[in-house]
């Protein structure tokens, strides 16, 4: 037998009160999510009525520019020339620069200068050092290195990755 004192629970009660009580809540919840939807194809920034037929009205008129003729516009690519990570070897800093841009990031290692350019598939360093005491530093060594994973990545390829994006920002 059960001792029932003030503070425990009661077991023998159907709660049907509570259960509903709460599916009533999630329901309500759920309806507000269903509330001014936007028809397909278009945007909330249309920021327009929606006429009989559900398409949008737009508020204010279209004031794009059309063009001219009746041909469409083109863009030009700007062409990709390769440039050949021999003939990097034995250049000076600015020459390198001129070549294929600054570098992202430089740091010194005593008398070695390495710097480095990323692409987002590659890493390329560029090490600098003096050809003689006293003389500029010019480019001795280049490494190339994925940025994720461990493959392999061949040093051209690096470099050709470098100059694209390069490139790309103009």
């Amino acid at each position: 037998m059960m001792v029932l004192n003030k503070y425990s629970p009661r077991t023998d009660v159907p709660r049907p009160f509570g259960v509903i009580l709460l599916l009533a809540l999630i329901a309500i919840g759920l309806s507000a999510c269903g509330g001014a939807s936007v028809p397909p194809g278009s945007t909330n920034a249309n920021y327009g009525q929606l006429d009989a037929q559900g398409n949008v009205t737009a508020n204010q008129p279209d004031t794009r520019q059309k063009p001219e003729n009746s041909r469409t516009r083109r863009t030009a690519a700007i062409p990709f020339k390769p440039v050949p990570n021999a003939s990097l070897k034995g250049l000076s800093e600015p020459e390198v620069e001129a070549k294929i841009g600054a570098p992202e990031m430089i740091r010194g290692e005593g008398e070695i200068r390495v710097w480095q350019y990323r692409s987002d598939l590659c890493s390329f360093d560029a090490f600098f050092a003096p050809a003689t005491e006293g003389s500029p530093r010019e480019l001795r060594h280049m490494l190339a290195r994925m940025r994720r994973g461990n493959q392999s990545i061949s040093i051209q390829d690096c470099l050709d990755q470098v100059v694209k994006k390069h490139l790309a920002r103009g």
